[in-house]
Parts: structure tokens; C-alpha cells; sequence
């Protein structure tokens, strides 16, 4: 995967610009019309959704190896969500505006980018139904399971497990308290991590037991 990534990279290399990311430093933001799109070489980039309210919610994670920000390829339309640093990022700028100018220079980029395209799509549709179908302390659970296995190098905060989750971190903290208590997260910090893998993994399958 890596080498191939590599090829695609050299073959865009002409209309790449290489940046960096303070964090909390935004790369984009919703509404603004699509100026390419980018491939993270270091740290951590969440992708960020803003409701008419204005509350902003987490959508999605991406960390080095990954592309994002293509997905306004596909319909030229501006970019739907907000990019921003979570930690600080390196990242390559594709400044290609169009699918057909990346299937141009480069066949298998835009192969690339259809497949990842339907593999959002698929998880999407996944964590909806999870999200309709399972309840609060599961989701809670399984935000925290994917976020600390896929991005152990972040420390994630309530507030963000309860964006990723659906919940909201009021939720959030006082189940985490339960989880302290059984031994599943650290009770000798403030802060997430997961003290007890096992106890954590028996905690939820308990809940998705009891939810049957």
C-alpha cells in the first residue's frame, strides 16, 4: 500500500504543494469552494460538521497515511465540512479541483480515491445504524474502543468521545465514571485512557448482551 501511495504521490508531484499545521490550526473550512485536497504525512486531522445552532461535532479522523478532503471532487461542489489540526500536521496539497483533472495525470490516484470513497460511504452507513440502533453507554463505548486503538498518540477528551459518539458529554462523563469504578478506565486520572482492556471489553459486552 505504501509504495503505491508513493507512485501516485510522484505522479501529482507537479501540482503538490507540501504544508504545515499548527494545532487547532484550520486547513479548511465548510462552504468554501474546493481548492484540491490533501494527504496527511504527520498527526492528526478531524473533519468537522456545524449545525445551524452553530454546535460542531466530530466526524471523522484522519492520520498519516490517509487523503481527505476529495470527496468535493466527485460532485464540484464546496467543501461540505471543516478540516482542522489536532495535532500538528504535515500535509501534501494536491491542487488538482476535479476528479477528471486527477484521472488525467494519474489513473490509479483516482482509482484510490473511488474506493475510499465508497469505503466512507459503507462506514457511514454503518455508524448509522449503530447510531439509531444501539444505546448511549454502547456508543460511548465503541467511540472510545476506536478512537484510543486508532489514535492512541491523541489524548481524547470527553467532549470529543461524545461528538464522535452522538452523545452529549454531560452522558459522557457520568458513564465514564462507571467505567472508573469497574475498573475499565484509569480512576487515578481526570483524564480518558483505558486502564483494563479486558475489564473494558467484558463491560461491553455486558451492555450489548443486555440490549438484546
Amino acid at each position: 500500500m505504501k509504495s503505491m501511495i508513493d507512485q501516485v504521490l510522484r505522479e501529482v508531484s507537479a501540482y503538490t504543494k507540501e504544508q504545515e499545521f499548527t494545532k487547532h490550526q484550520v486547513v479548511y473550512r465548510g462552504g468554501n469552494p474546493t481548492k484540491g485536497f490533501y494527504y496527511v504525512k504527520s498527526g492528526l486531522i478531524g473533519i468537522y460538521q456545524t449545525t445551524e445552532s452553530g454546535k460542531e461535532s466530530l466526524l471523522r479522523i484522519y492520520g498519516p497515511g490517509y487523503f481527505f478532503g476529495y470527496r468535493s471532487l466527485f460532485t464540484e461542489q464546496d467543501y461540505r465540512s471543516t478540516a482542522r489540526a489536532m495535532l500538528p500536521s504535515h500535509l501534501s496539497h494536491i491542487q488538482l479541483d476535479t476528479f477528471h483533472e486527477v484521472e488525467a495525470i494519474s489513473k490509479e490516484l483516482s482509482g484510490f480515491l473511488v474506493r475510499g470513497v465508497c469505503y466512507e460511504l459503507g462506514e457511514a452507513e454503518s455508524r448509522l445504524t449503530q447510531m439509531t440502533s444501539n444505546s448511549a453507554k454502547v456508543r460511548i463505548m465503541d467511540a472510545i474502543g476506536y478512537l484510543f486503538d486508532n489514535h492512541p498518540e491523541y489524548q481524547w477528551t470527553y467532549r470529543e468521545v461524545g461528538e464522535y459518539s452522538g452523545t452529549d458529554t454531560t452522558t459522557v462523563i457520568r458513564f465514564c465514571k462507571e467505567l472508573k469504578k469497574c475498573g475499565a478506565l484509569d480512576d487515578s486520572s481526570r483524564k480518558l485512557h483505558v486502564k483494563n482492556r479486558d475489564a473494558f471489553l467484558k463491560f461491553k459486552l455486558k451492555l450489548s448482551m443486555d440490549s438484546i
